[in-house]
């Protein structure tokens, strides 16, 4: 009688288990070694996935190349600027 239940999926022989005994088994689940250790193991590779498929390569920078300009060349006065200068110079006092 007692396979007939079993073939049939019967589950009247099965105790029923009080709040305290699920929350027991929830937290001897939780505290496991193995599922802690299959999560973190899990977290890692679904990141390294995620990396791994976001993963854009940036463009390389284009190499400036610092060109050596020569020196610029002293300018010469033109005879209107001199003698604005010397006014300049006058009106301030210096000589």
């Amino acid at each position: 009688m007692k396979n007939l239940v079993y073939q049939q999926g019967l589950l009247s022989d099965k105790t029923i288990m009080s709040i305290k005994e699920y929350f027991s088994l929830i937290i001897h689940v939780i505290t496991n070694l193995k599922v802690i250790l299959t999560v973190v193991v899990m977290l890692l590779v679904i990141e390294f996935a995620k990396f791994i498929t976001t993963y854009k390569k940036k463009p390389p920078k284009p190499k400036v190349k610092k060109e050596k300009t020569p020196a610029p060349k002293p300018e010469e006065k033109k005879e209107g600027e001199e003698k604005t200068e010397e006014k300049e110079a006058e009106a301030s006092g210096e000589e």
